[in-house]
């Protein structure tokens, strides 16, 4: 287990509590999954140099492969297979048809008072997690007295810092006031697109954005307690950049980054997210724990684009509306009994979620006409029976569970009268079923030290979207997810000072959920990619290390190694995964200084190691190996009153390095981001 803390942080060490990695909330330490928790104080010190959450994860958590700083999650892995993320365990990925991918960057940052991630297979939650869980949680109240937060940051680029600033703001409040407690909070983005080392503009799009965010909770009594979460986010886009059409199409091996003609309807465009969960616990009932919720979440993407980058660099305007909703409730109880020498833990219940999605194109002319589905209206239910066994006997912990799925699917009826391109016609999918296992043991070494030792499968669900455009008939259309089956072996505990972990898996899965190019549309500027099932394979180790060297220093390290291979039917046989599906060899170390009472000084660095996984005749295809990457961050911040001001730079040594953007219909290099300075002020007030 990996539980990183700042040095502000008042939670204990030793049994942290995750709510995502087991149903009714257990100690990490009893459970034979590999878990990393956040807590507030060191999800902040990542973002006075980033508010990227997902560059803090590279800094922070073993396992995942290297973002690209593009604000998507699309390519994000977690041991090579896709994670799901969550808002407070309400489910946000966008499974039935990925789009822009942006859920972990639709709540402030600043909100954020954990951040759990499960690595490897788990399908405690359902399907959509062949890579584990992500789940983003916001900040509740936690004393009587009234508690206050506000920050104030703001960054820019070094080499040429006009129209690079990126601003952030955030306010939130609550206190606990007997059995009931509340907090809210507002936040509000201003983001500039950045440069590259060479004072040049990276691949992005600026925007304006706000965020809320609240909880309520309410105890009935000691045993029973009610809440409520709900966060909402509104993105408005500004000015695109993007390779350039014209150099791709002339094989220009490092495109120029250019200023993208807006879409006459740009002003049209908005990205927007809601999230509500209602959540109620009973200690006490039936002699059982219960734990029940509600949740759903609602997203609205309209996209007003202009892909001259597919179109040898001329205006090629496009525009469609998407809805991407779920629905959703949970039910778990759990028990505990004395059986022989040991003791029983029982956990078992109900799920149920309900996905929606629609993606309408438009006419580029006048977008208050429909002219075709990218995807029909598609429905997915999901209802799962699960039951969870551990037993505890002396120095062992036994676990074991199996979770029955039924999936229920249609194309349904919206605008499908009006033959449009892409309709599908409507009715119902043919019905599928999956059951998934999970085995594992944990062993005591000593008070301070554990083995464990698991089995888990995982699924990754089907993009029905993509197979429901223009199906004639959605019987032939199965829901059945693609099963993924992951082993794992793992040691964590403590050397005095030092929290130590290691794990090593491999995973396998005969027909992972991929997409391909649509043969029926080659050659057009857009063309939506289809399913494609092929049998894939992972396996890699990891480790961490953190070291409280004394009251004033604090270090921290992780390693993560990874390997993959995939069936190619180019090649017929199984060729490597490339770095954008595996991480390269890393190394990311991190260190906090306090020399006196009010100054901290931080620094981190991570190395990636030279990629050449493919060789020349895959190279010829396409695959590309990468070089070797060493970047560095430097921060420092002195308390004035009951706040903190902050001076951070990311990529110190302002680093020309490439990464691999979606573009031009396919995967496009370009050079990513150079040195930023951050500048901020944090408030905390009442705790």
């Amino acid at each position: 287990m990996d539980s990183l803390q700042g040095s502000s942080s008042s939670q204990t060490e030793d049994q942290v509590i995750t709510v995502t990695a087991s149903r009714s909330g257990e100690a990490v330490e009893e459970l034979p999954v590999a878990v990393t928790v956040l807590d507030e104080a060191a999800i902040q010190r990542q973002l006075q140099t980033s508010s990227d959450i997902l560059r803090a994860l590279d800094f922070t958590v073993p396992g995942l492969n290297l973002s690209t700083g593009g604000r998507s999650q699309c390519l994000t892995r977690v041991r090579g297979r896709v994670p799901a993320f969550q808002i407070n365990g309400v489910p946000a990925n966008q499974d039935l048809r990925p789009s822009n991918c942006n859920s972990a960057f639709q709540i402030s940052p600043f909100a954020l008072e954990r951040v759990e991630v499960v690595r490897g297979a788990t399908a405690l939650f359902g399907a959509g997690a062949p890579g584990g869980i992500i789940n983003l949680i916001t900040r509740r109240a936690r004393g009587e007295q009234l508690e206050v937060d506000a920050v104030v940051q703001t960054g820019f680029n070094t080499e040429k810092l006009s129209g690079t600033f990126q601003t952030d703001l955030y306010a939130g409040v609550g206190r606990r006031a007997g059995a009931f407690d509340f907090y809210v909070g507002a936040g509000y983005q201003d983001y500039a697109v950045g440069r590259d080392p060479n004072g040049d503009r990276v691949v992005g799009t600026a925007f304006d954005s706000y965020s809320l965010n609240g909880s309520a909770g309410l105890s009935l009594s000691p045993d029973f307690r009610v809440r409520l979460t709900a966060t909402h986010y509104n993105e408005n886009p500004g000015t695109e950049y993007n390779v350039s059409g014209a150099d791709v199409d002339a094989g220009v091996p490092l495109p120029r980054v250019i200023r993208v003609t807006a879409n006459p309807f740009r002003a049209e465009g908005l990205d927007r997210l809601t999230t509500v969960a209602l959540s109620l616990e009973a200690d006490r009932l039936v002699g059982h724990k219960l734990q029940a919720s509600a949740y759903g979440q609602w997203q609205r993407f309209q996209q007003r684009a202009n892909f001259q980058d597919a179109n040898g660099g001329e205006p090629d305007f496009f525009s469609d509306d998407r809805e991407n909703s779920t629905i959703g409730t949970r039910l778990t109880l759990a028990r505990q009994f004395g059986i022989g020498p040991g003791r029983l833990g029982l956990e078992y219940g109900l799920d149920w979620r309900r996905d929606r999605l629609i993606r309408l194109l438009l006419d580029p002319a006048d977008t208050g006409v429909v002219t075709g589905f990218i995807a029909p209206e598609v429905f997915l239910s999901q209802t799962g029976l699960f039951a969870q066994a551990s037993y505890d006997l002396g120095r062992f912990r036994l676990t074991g569970g199996a979770r029955q799925e039924f999936y229920r699917g249609r194309i349904g009826d919206k605008l499908a009268d009006r033959g449009l391109s892409g309709t599908g016609n409507p009715g119902r999918f043919a019905k599928a079923d999956l059951a998934l296992y999970n085995a594992g043991l944990v062993y005591d070494l000593s008070s301070a030290a554990q083995l464990y030792l698991s089995y888990n499968e995982g699924a990754e669900l089907t993009q029905l979207g993509r197979a429901s455009r223009r199906a004639t008939d959605p019987s032939l259309i199965s829901p059945e997810p693609a099963k993924s089956r992951q082993v794992e072996i793992g040691a964590r505990g403590r050397l005095g000072p030092v929290r130590l972990t290691a794990a090593a898996f491999r995973s396998k899965s005969d027909a992972a959920s991929l997409v391909q190019p649509d043969p029926s549309c080659a050659g057009e500027s857009f063309c939506p990619l289809i399913p494609l099932r092929v049998p894939q394979k992972v396996w890699g180790a990891e480790a961490t290390a953190d070291w409280k060297v004394s009251d004033q220093l604090d270090l921290g390290a992780l390693f993560t190694w990874q390997r993959g291979e995939i069936f190619d039917e180019n090649f017929n046989r199984y060729i490597p995964f490339g770095t954008d599906i595996v991480s390269p060899t890393r190394l990311a170390i991190r260190a906090e200084w306090r020399p006196i009472d009010r100054l901290s000084l931080g620094a981190q660095a991570s190395y990636s190691a030279k990629a050449s996984f493919f060789s020349a005749a895959e190279q010829e295809f396409g695959l590309v190996n990468t070089p070797s990457l060493f970047l560095v961050d430097a921060s420092v911040g002195y308390r004035v009153g009951p706040g903190e001001v902050t001076a951070a730079i990311s990529n110190l040594f302002n680093e020309r390095y490439e990464y691999t953007t979606l573009a031009a219909g396919g995967f496009t290099p370009s050079l990513a981001e150079g040195r930023r300075l951050t500048l901020g002020y944090r408030l905390k007030l009442g705790r």
